[in-house]
């Protein structure tokens, strides 16, 4: 097997399949950073040390569905028999943290969605951000873009690369 990887992703985000995206997703890792001084040095740095990291998936959802729309915009779906529908509220004062679900991210392989757990992101607890650009016209695909920032879970742990059961 090749460690050069490209292809699409399955996203799973609170145990629901998020379904196809339209022009990938992107992860961002990045540390903070904090420059060590002292008087004595001047402003030459003596050391620097990390004081936070960052973990960030942004992308958009192909697919249009109300299910898809409640998950990310942190609504409820009513349903009536055969009808459904969200309504969308301010949602001032929404902990993103608090709202946040596991985010699983697992490629593809040979046009499926690969097996192989070693493979996979997990984003432990993600908060969803969202916004849908629904444009309707003739030759403009309706896309649900979205970022999820990953928050620490209650073991301090914000992803894991790879088997999340290896111990």
């Amino acid at each position: 097997m090749s460690d050069y990887k490209l292809g699409p992703c399955y996203i799973e985000y609170k145990g629901a399949d998020l379904g196809k995206t339209e022009g990938g997703i992107t992860v961002n890792m990045s540390n903070a950073f904090v420059e060590l001084k002292t008087d004595q040095d001047g402003e030459t740095p003596v050391d620097e040390q990390i004081v936070g990291t960052f973990i960030k998936v942004s992308g958009s959802l192909a697919a249009i569905t109300i299910e898809n729309l409640a998950a990310i915009l942190h609504e409820d779906i009513t349903t009536d028999g055969t009808k459904k529908k969200i309504e969308i509220k301010p949602n001032v004062g929404t902990s993103l943290m608090d709202e946040g679900g596991q985010m699983i991210i697992k490629p593809y392989e040979a046009g499926v969605v690969g097996t192989n757990a070693n493979d996979w992101l997990t984003i432990h607890k993600a908060g969803m951000k969202a916004s849908a650009d629904l444009v309707y016209n003739r030759s403009d695909q309706r896309v649900i873009a979205f970022e999820a920032v990953g928050y620490p879970d209650s073991n301090g742990i914000i992803a894991t690369f790879g088997d999340i059961t290896a111990t």
